[in-house]
C-alpha cells in the first residue's frame, strides 16, 4: 500500500442515560445489516458528523424529538495512516457543540479537516469554483468535499457526487488522481490573479477612454483637435487658449485707452490725468496717516498704563511713611527669647541696648528709613512728570494726524466730485465693449481649467496603460511555466487508471451474472478544465437508465478504491455506502450480494489490505468474506 488510508475502527454513541452503544468495524468489507428503521442510516450519519460535519448533530432535527435528547455525544476510533485518532463530538455540552475533540484536544471543523488531509498526505490546495477569471476567491479543496465521493448517503444515488457543483467534482477527481497539484499550482493561481487584474485594468482603461473622449468633445471644440486624446493635443490646445487670452487682454487695454482718448475733450484729458494722479496720491497718503494714527493711539494706551503703575507705587510709599510715623515710638520691652522685661542699659556708648553691637556711623537708625522713603518718593515724582510730558506730546501728535486725515478726506471728496462727470461719460462706452471682452476672457479661463483637468485625466489613462504593460511582462513567463506544467501532466494515463478500475468491476458483476452489463466500457475524459464519464460514445447519464446507473455508481466507488494502490494518487482507501431499499423501482435486496462481491475480492488483495468498505443492506444472506454487523432493534427513543 503506497497511499495512507483512513479506516474506522469503532463508533460509539453516548446516551444521556444508560450505557453507550457501539459498532466495531474491521479492515475489508463491513456489511451493516438490518430491516428498515433499525438505525443503519443513523449510524452512518453519526459517522459523517464525526468526520467533521459542521451542521446539526444527527439527531437534532429528528421527527422523534426524544432521540434528540437520548444521545449527548458520539465518538470514533480511526486509523489514519499509522496513527490512531480518538475523535469525539459533544453536542450536549455548552460551547462544545461545534468542536471536534481529537485525542481530547478541541478544534474547529476546518482545522480537523486539515489535520486529516495532512495525515493522509493529501495536498492542501485551492481551486477555482466556476470560471477561474470570475474574480471570486479560490476556496480550499477540503476533506469534506472529498468525502462526498467517499461517503454516499442513501438519498444521493443519481450522480458521482449528488448536489456537488461540477467544478467541485472536477477538483475532487483531479485530487484523487494526483493531478491537482499540477493543475491548481501556486503558479497557476498567480497567473489567474495577474490576468484578472490586467483584464480589470484594461476594462477600466477602455471605459475611461470612452468617457474621456466624450467629455473631451465639449472641451476641445477645435476641429483639428478632434480624434484620439493625447497629451500633445491637450498641450497644443492649452497653448492656443493662452494665445487667445493674451490677445483679449491686449484688446481690453486698447479699448480702455481708446475710450479715454475719444470720450474726453483734449483739455479735459490732462485735468483728468491730473485728478487721477492726485486721487491716487491722496489715497496713499490717507493710508499712511491711518497707520500713524493707529500707532500713536497704541502708544498713548501704553503710557497711560505706565502712569497708573507709577501712581500705584507712589500711593504705597505714602502708606509706608504714615505707618513709620505711627510705629516710631514703639520700643522693645521684653526679651524675644525669655520674655522678661528689658531696659535700656547700654553697656557702652554708641551700642545697641538689645544686641550690644556697635551702632553704625552716620545718621541715626531711625533716620535711615525716612531718608530711603524720601528718595523713592522723589524718584517716582520724576518718572510721573516725564510720563505726563510724553503723554502730552502723544496727544498733540494724535490731534495733528486727525486734522491731516480730515483735510485729506475733504480734498478727496472734492477730487471725486470733479471726476464724477468724466467717469459717467466713459462708463457708458465701457459697459458694452469691455463686458463683451470680459465675457470672452471668462469663457477662455473656464476652458483652460477644463483642459487642466483633462490633461490630468489623460495622464491617469497613461498610468493605467503602464500598469497593464508591467503586469503583462510578468504574465508571459508565468504563462509559459503553467503551460509547460499542464503539458507535462498526463491526463489520459490518469483517467485510464480510474476507468480501468470501473470496468474491472463491471466485468466482474457481468461474470457473476452474465448479461447484467450489456453496455460498452466506461471511459473518462478529463482535462485541466473539465471531465466527462462516457459509456461508449455517450455521457453516462444519457446511456444508462434503471439499475444500470446503480452498477455504474458502484463501479465508480470500486474504481476510486483501486486508486488507493497507486502511489501517485490521493484516495484514502475508504468507501461508505448507504444503500437505498429500492433503486429505479426495483428492490436492492436481491442484488446485494453480487454487487458487493467484487469489493470483497478487491479488498482481499494484499495491496488493499489497509482499505475498508462499509455498506448497508437488508440481508446479505450467504455473503462470505465480509464482516457482518446485524441491527435487529427498531431505532426509536424508548
Amino acid at each position: 500500500m503506497s497511499t495512507p488510508t483512513l479506516r474506522i475502527v469503532r463508533v460509539e454513541r453516548r446516551k444521556t442515560v444508560g450505557a453507550p452503544e457501539e459498532l466495531i468495524f474491521e479492515d475489508g468489507v463491513n456489511v451493516l445489516v438490518g430491516r428498515p428503521n433499525t438505525g443503519k442510516t443513523r449510524w452512518l450519519q453519526t459517522l459523517d458528523f464525526l468526520l467533521g460535519d459542521s451542521g446539526a448533530n444527527p439527531f437534532e432535527s429528528d421527527i422523534d424529538e426524544h432521540l434528540a435528547i437520548k444521545y449527548g455525544g458520539a465518538s470514533a476510533v480511526m486509523r489514519v495512516a499509522d496513527d490512531t485518532l480518538h475523535v469525539e463530538r459533544k453536542w450536549d455540552e455548552l460551547g462544545a457543540k461545534s468542536k471536534v475533540f481529537v485525542n481530547g484536544v478541541p478544534m474547529g471543523s476546518q482545522d480537523f479537516q486539515r489535520l486529516l488531509l495532512e495525515k493522509l498526505n493529501i495536498p492542501l490546495l485551492h481551486f477555482p469554483k466556476g470560471s477561474p477569471y470570475s474574480g471570486q476567491t479560490w476556496p480550499e479543496l477540503s476533506f469534506r468535499m472529498l468525502l462526498r465521493h467517499i461517503f454516499r448517503q442513501q438519498r444521493f444515488w443519481t450522480d458521482i457526487a449528488d448536489k456537488q457543483p461540477e467544478g467541485e467534482q472536477h477538483a475532487c477527481l483531479l485530487q484523487f488522481l494526483g493531478l491537482a497539484e499540477s493543475v491548481f499550482s501556486d503558479e497557476y493561481g498567480e497567473l489567474i490573479r495577474l490576468k484578472s487584474e490586467a483584464a480589470k485594468l484594461q476594462a477600466r482603461r477602455e471605459q475611461y477612454e470612452a468617457t474621456l473622449q466624450e467629455l473631451a468633445g465639449d472641451v476641445l471644440a477645435d476641429a483639428d483637435l478632434k480624434g484620439a486624446i493625447t497629451i500633445a493635443r491637450v498641450v497644443e490646445a492649452q497653448k492656443r487658449l493662452e494665445d487667445s487670452a493674451s490677445e483679449l487682454r491686449t484688446r481690453r487695454i486698447e479699448i480702455l485707452e481708446s475710450i479715454r482718448t475719444n470720450s474726453l475733450p483734449p483739455s479735459g484729458r490732462g485735468r483728468s490725468q491730473e485728478l487721477g494722479e492726485k486721487r491716487a496720491s491722496l489715497v496713499i497718503g490717507m493710508e499712511e496717516l491711518s497707520k500713524r494714527a493707529a500707532g500713536v493711539t497704541e502708544r498713548i494706551a501704553e503710557m497711560k498704563a505706565y502712569q497708573e503703575t507709577l501712581n500705584g507705587e507712589a500711593e504705597r510709599l505714602s502708606r509706608v511713611s504714615d505707618a513709620g510715623e505711627l510705629l516710631a515710638d514703639l520700643r522693645v520691652t521684653h526679651c524675644p527669647a525669655c520674655d522678661q522685661s528689658v531696659t535700656n542699659k547700654a553697656s557702652r556708648p554708641y551700642s545697641c541696648f538689645l544686641c550690644s553691637q556697635e551702632l553704625p556711623d552716620g545718621p541715626a537708625i531711625q533716620e535711615l528709613g525716612a531718608a530711603r522713603l524720601k528718595f523713592e518718593s522723589e524718584r517716582l515724582k520724576g518718572e510721573l512728570a516725564e510720563a505726563q510730558q510724553l503723554l502730552s506730546l502723544l496727544h498733540r501728535d494724535s490731534k495733528r494726524i486727525e486734522a491731516q486725515l480730515a483735510e485729506s478726506k475733504e480734498t478727496l471728496k472734492m477730487v471725486d466730485n470733479e471726476l464724477a462727470p468724466l467717469r459717467a461719460a466713459v462708463s457708458a462706452l465701457v459697459s458694452e465693449q469691455i463686458s463683451a471682452t470680459d465675457m470672452e476672457l471668462g469663457e477662455l479661463n473656464e476652458r483652460q481649467r477644463q483642459l487642466g483637468r483633462l490633461k490630468g485625466a489623460v495622464e491617469l489613462g497613461l498610468k493605467l496603460g503602464s500598469e497593464i504593460t508591467e503586469i503583462e511582462k510578468r504574465i508571459r513567463p508565468l504563462d509559459e511555466t503553467v503551460s509547460a506544467m499542464i503539458r507535462a501532466t498526463d491526463f489520459d494515463d490518469a483517467s485510464k487508471v480510474l476507468a480501468d478500475g470501473m470496468n474491472e468491476y463491471l466485468h466482474a458483476i457481468d461474470r457473476l451474472k452474465p448479461g447484467i452489463w450489456p453496455h460498452n466500457d466506461v471511459s473518462l475524459d478529463i482535462s485541466a478544465n473539465s471531465f466527462r464519464f462516457k459509456v461508449g460514445s455517450k455521457k453516462w447519464q444519457a446511456a444508462l437508465g434503471g439499475t444500470d446507473s446503480l452498477y455504474f455508481l458502484m463501479a465508480y466507488h470500486y474504481g476510486l478504491l483501486t486508486l488507493s494502490a497507486q502511489a501517485q494518487c490521493h484516495y484514502p482507501g475508504l468507501a461508505i455506502l448507504d444503500m437505498p431499499a429500492e433503486f429505479a423501482g426495483e428492490l436492492i435486496e436481491d442484488k446485494e450480494n453480487f454487487i458487493v462481491q467484487p469489493f470483497i475480492e478487491l479488498l482481499e488483495r494484499e495491496e488493499f489490505a489497509q482499505t475498508q468498505m462499509i455498506i448497508t443492506g437488508a440481508s446479505f444472506v450467504g455473503l462470505e468474506g465480509a464482516a457482518r454487523r446485524h441491527l435487529t432493534e427498531l431505532h426509536i427513543s424508548n
